[in-house]
């Protein structure tokens, strides 16, 4: 199978998972099911930046890769979309606004939307960055986890969640979610340097 269409399929599973967490699941898991939309979004934009690229449209980079032209077209505005998607994405983790989500329901929907729409606008920017950017984006993103374990400890305060509900959260966070993206980093790591 193309890696395009488990990029497709990934996506779209993810999201509806998510979206059943994000509707029916406690306050914790539904903070937590916040990373289904962007990690369904990332891969549904990566996966409409490669598919709607014909093979004669691609170019190879100095490192050795090769990235559709619309990649190096938009090489110089990527870490521009990606901060404006960071930005689209972190307003709604912080304890002020997710509880004002929770209680709102435009503000629930707008919510799930919008970690998609910034999940969706990564993925289709990543492509343009080079190997270290990359890996400087993953090691961002693995740092504002343990700011994510403090938001979700403090979350647990305003709603009154067990000490024990919040670890078992936490280990879904970690087992369920994170090391899926780890190996799947680690994967891209290997056949880097295997293509180098």
């Amino acid at each position: 199978m193309k890696q395009t269409a488990v990029a497709k399929y990934a996506g779209l599973v993810l999201l509806i998972v998510s979206g059943v967490v994000y509707g029916v699941g406690d306050p914790l898991l539904r903070l937590i099911s916040y990373q289904g939309p962007i990690l369904s979004g990332a891969l549904l934009g990566w996966f409409a930046m490669h598919n709607y690229t014909p093979k004669e449209k691609y170019v190879e980079t100095e490192d050795g890769e090769l990235i559709p032209i619309a990649s190096v077209v938009l090489r110089g505005r990527a870490w521009l979309f990606i901060s404006i998607a960071i930005l689209m994405m972190l307003p709604w983790f912080t304890p002020f606004v997710y509880t004002m989500a929770l209680q709102l329901q435009w503000l629930f929907i707008g919510a799930f939307l919008s970690e998609f729409a910034g999940g969706f606008i990564i993925g289709y920017s990543i492509t343009s960055l080079r190997f270290m950017e990359k890996f400087t984006l993953y090691s961002l993103g693995f740092a504002a986890d343990v700011f994510f374990i403090i938001i979700l400890y403090i979350d647990s305060g305003i709603f009154h969640v067990s000490q024990q509900v919040l670890l078992n959260d936490v280990f879904i966070l970690a087992y369920l979610i994170k090391l899926l993206e780890g190996v799947a980093f680690g994967v891209y790591i290997v056949r880097r340097v295997n293509v180098v």
